[in-house]
Formats: structure tokens, C-alpha cells, sequence
């Protein structure tokens, strides 16, 4: 339930980026969102077969992903999410974007936790395999 739970957060929060407000942005708002695309991309291709879910729920037979993308970010979907996030809010301000990067921020930490937590349960090997790896952004957290 508690997956599910921050999933319906995360895609409320998604919408009200994208739809709440204007669309017409700067280049380099575009650009920021291709670069956000382009991450989700690489974790989707650098993911392998039997990981894709949008639960955090591990799906049965996951391996853990350690290879392109993974190597840098545990989780570079929900990085790409909020780079996205970010471009929509700084190229076409408005108060509800602000309001659901910040909460989409908390949502996606607290869906890091939680599904880091089932994946040890998954894997124990799990914490040292991604010692020295970001959760969500190299070199900061």
C-alpha cells in the first residue's frame, strides 16, 4: 500500500509540473528538459530486462542494475524526474510548480528510502554493492 501510496504522489506531482502553468519556455529550459529525457533514457536502457517497474517494489527474479547509468546513481529515473521538474519550474514559473518540485522532491526521498529498504530485503549484499554510489545526485546525496 505504502508503494503504491508514493507512486500516486510522485505522478500527482508530475502533472501538476507539466500542467501547471504555461509551456512556453526558454531554450535552455528545453535543453534542461532533453538532458532529463536523455537520463531517463540511459536508466531505462542501462535497467535490463526483468527491473522496470513503476512500484518500488523489486519485481520477482530483479537483478541489481550496476551498469551504465547505474554505476553513477542508484535511482537516475527519479533524478531524470526532477531535472525535468526543474526546467518546467525555472522556464515557466508559477507557484504550483514550485510547490510540487519541492514536494516531489520529498516524495521521491522518502521512495528512495522505502524502496532501498525492500531491495536489502531483496539482496542483503545490497548497501556494500552500492556503497560510493549517489542515490540521486553524484556527489551530493
Amino acid at each position: 500500500m505504502r508503494s503504491r501510496i508514493l507512486v500516486l504522489g510522485q505522478f500527482t506531482c508530475i502533472a501538476l509540473l507539466l500542467f501547471g502553468g504555461p509551456w512556453a519556455m526558454p531554450w535552455w529550459a528545453w535543453s534542461l528538459f532533453a538532458v532529463g529525457l536523455g537520463v531517463f533514457g540511459w536508466a531505462v536502457a542501462s535497467l535490463g530486462g526483468n527491473n522496470f517497474t513503476i512500484l518500488p517494489d523489486p519485481r520477482e527474479g530483479n537483478t541489481l542494475a550496476v551498469h551504465g547509468i547505474y554505476r553513477y546513481v542508484r535511482h537516475p529515473m527519479y533524478t531524470a524526474v526532477l531535472v525535468c521538474g526543474l526546467a518546467f519550474t525555472l522556464g515557466a514559473p508559477t507557484l504550483l510548480r514550485s510547490l510540487a518540485l519541492v514536494t516531489c522532491a520529498v516524495v521521491l526521498v522518502l521512495k528512495v528510502r522505502h524502496e532501498e529498504a525492500l531491495l536489502t530485503a531483496r539482496h542483503p549484499d545490497y548497501p556494500q554493492r552500492m556503497h560510493g554510489v549517489a542515490r540521486l545526485v553524484p556527489g551530493v546525496w
